[in-house]
């Protein structure tokens, strides 16, 4: 089978998977985020000199398969807590791989160990890229797509949206406990996971996503982003405040 035959395969299982997902459970994970993540994949792989850049595609686009599948099983309400989904995104990979591709066991296996792991903690699988056959290559790029999904104008509208249900800032605190600090120094305040009680603390948090990228292109390409993350919350402080610029 052709790269070209199997990526439009993927697309369309991917887009039947979460087409009969409820909406409640993939708010801002949905097949818009996928469709950037797998841009973004392709952007990281080709700074990185990834040289099968049909395999990151596959990749990308079956990195929340897992999620489609366990919202099926019901919507939890507004206040929505995403399943975990990575291991069984991973078998659902496996077995579309296997019925619908003719990848050798080895690439198929790389594959369900990027989705497997994607959404783990940033600093926490280091040593298990090492112990793979192209050094934790793809895993890195998806795991870096993923993440940059979460930064600049698309990060701050899923942050609204996927945050919802919060109030949008904290009046006496608009920037939150955590602005500023980097993830290892949240980790130190909080005991782990900052808080996040407003969309302003969710927006925090994201920015903070860029301490954990694992690939230059990424780091590069994602800066700016972050950048004008920052500076909107720095415009919603003086908006709020009252400082508009009127002599």
């Amino acid at each position: 089978m052709d790269s070209v035959h199997l990526i439009s395969q993927t697309e369309d299982f991917v887009k039947s998977e979460m087409n009969r997902a409820p909406s409640a459970l993939t708010v801002a994970h949905d097949f818009k985020h996928v469709h950037r993540v797998r841009n973004w994949a392709i952007a990281f792989a080709r700074g990185e000199r990834y040289a099968d850049l049909a395999t990151v595609e596959v990749t990308a686009l079956l990195h929340d398969i897992g999620l489609a599948r366990s919202a099926q099983e019901g919507d939890r309400g507004s206040h929505v807590v995403l399943p975990p989904h990575g291991p069984l995104g991973a078998e659902m990979a496996k077995e579309f791989l296997k019925d619908h591709s003719n990848l050798r066991s080895e690439l198929t296996e790389l594959i369900a160990d990027a989705i497997l792991h994607h959404s783990d903690a940033p600093f926490s699988i280091g040593q298990h890229h090492e112990s793979l056959w192209d050094k934790g290559a793809l895993s890195k790029i998806i795991r870096d797509a993923d993440a940059a999904d979460a930064m600049g104008a698309a990060g701050l509208m899923r942050a609204f949206t996927s945050k919802s249900f919060l109030p949008e800032y904290d009046p006496e605190n608009l920037k939150g406990p955590a602005w500023g600090l980097s993830s290892v120094e949240c980790g130190r305040l909080f005991s782990g996971r900052p808080p996040v009680k407003t969309i302003a603390d969710q927006i925090n948090q994201q920015i903070r996503y860029y301490d954990g990228l694992h690939t230059e292109t990424a780091r590069r390409l994602c800066s700016p982003l972050v950048d004008f993350m920052r500076r909107f919350m720095l415009q919603l402080e003086a908006e709020t405040a009252g400082n508009m610029g009127v002599a």
